[in-house]
């Protein structure tokens, strides 16, 4: 099972995601709505140069063209990158072809009335996995709401694409140590992505307590459930 703490903004956030053990740090890089969480290129391969060697950095950005991503993987020097922008196919070809070897690419999806918003099958040749996140509704905005953070979608959908996709999927949209067992337990995911339900209310900062036992409840139930699944 593979964790990834969201939303990474300062060295008390980087502190956190190594003190509560997960496998990935996600930086916000390249806005195009209002979010507190976005910070700079700079700021984040500041970021990225403070994590050990066993947890990976990973540019998150709702960008949708090739040479502004680009231009992000050359200022941080991080080269997994989440697209959370509707970037058509032939974009995600450009930036997988320019991008240095042994780069990773995860494709968001939405998950909105039973169906996948955009499909993600029509850039499997093209990506290396798969998330699947909540879809908020209001007009301008993609992801969640900061205001409404916990919206999950059907996580029995969910189970069926994990089934089907030939690629690994990473769960993500409203994940919380409250539930977080209970959505490995029906989805079995390849990976989580946690972001607003892991935030410390009087900081907006990553909370210890929060991030610790999402991730402990995570190992344990992984690992309790289909052990071979999950190894690696």
């Amino acid at each position: 099972m593979k964790i990834k703490i969201c939303g990474i903004k300062t060295a008390e956030d980087i502190q956190v995601v190594i003190d509560s053990d997960a496998d990935a740090a996600g930086f916000l890089i390249g806005q195009l709505h209002a979010s507190k969480d976005f910070i700079l290129p700079s700021t984040a391969a500041r970021l990225a140069e403070m994590l050990p060697p066993y947890i990976s950095p990973v540019i998150v950005t709702h960008l949708f063209e090739c040479d502004p991503i680009l231009e992000i993987v050359l200022k941080t020097g991080i080269t997994t990158i989440q697209l959370h922008g509707k970037c058509s196919i032939d974009e995600v070809k450009k930036l997988k072809d320019s991008l240095p070897l042994n780069s990773k690419i995860i494709i968001s999806t939405y998950v909105v009335d039973n169906c996948c918003d955009p499909d993600p099958s029509d850039y499997y040749s093209y990506v290396d996995a798969v998330l699947l996140d909540s879809y908020n509704r209001e007009p301008g905005m993609i992801g969640l709401n900061e205001k409404d953070p916990m919206k999950c979608h059907n996580w029995l959908f969910a189970a069926e694409f994990v089934k089907k996709c030939p690629l690994p999927v990473i769960l993500a949209g409203g994940l919380t140590q409250e539930n977080v067992a209970d959505a490995i337990k029906t989805v079995k995911p390849f990976g989580i992505d946690a972001n607003n339900g892991l935030k410390d209310e009087s900081s907006d900062g990553r909370s210890l307590k929060k991030c610790r036992e999402f991730v402990r409840k995570a190992r344990i139930t992984s690992t309790s459930i289909m052990p071979s699944h999950f190894e690696g």
